[in-house]
């Protein structure tokens, strides 16, 4: 279900560019993506100092999900925006996180395969009914 989502991002893109585009005008969405671009470069391009590295190591996600949101920001279209500004708020992140990341997604395949081989029963027949 979720390849349906990434199939459907450049239409909602562009939508939104139309739309967004009659109701505030060309220059001000203009500016619009170009300030979050640069928010996001801001994001991605941000260095560490010394107390940065003992919260990263602390708290990975964090500093996982500032990323991807920065790179989120950096796409230009105001679905992908969305999606970065709704990486950045805490509460937030865990919808997200369940809906395209989840364990159960990862781990589905993988059971699939494991009941596939498990299930082969390899046996010799005879029929019976032949003499």
């Amino acid at each position: 279900m979720n390849y349906k989502f990434a199939l459907l991002i450049p239409i909602l893109e562009i939508l939104s560019f139309i739309s967004l585009g009659d109701y505030l005008g060309f220059w001000t969405v203009i500016l619009l993506i170009l300030l979050t671009g640069l928010f996001g470069l801001f994001l991605i391009k941000s260095e560490l100092n010394f107390k940065q590295i003992e919260k990263l190591v602390r708290e990975p996600n964090e500093w996982l999900f500032k990323k991807i949101a920065g790179f989120l920001l950096i796409i230009p279209g105001f679905v992908t925006d969305l999606l970065g500004i709704i990486m950045l708020v805490k509460p937030l992140r865990g919808y997200v996180w369940n809906y395209f990341i989840t364990k159960k997604n990862f781990n589905q395949n993988n059971d699939i395969r494991k009941n596939k081989e498990e299930n082969i029963i390899d046996a010799e027949y005879k029929d019976l009914d032949e003499k």
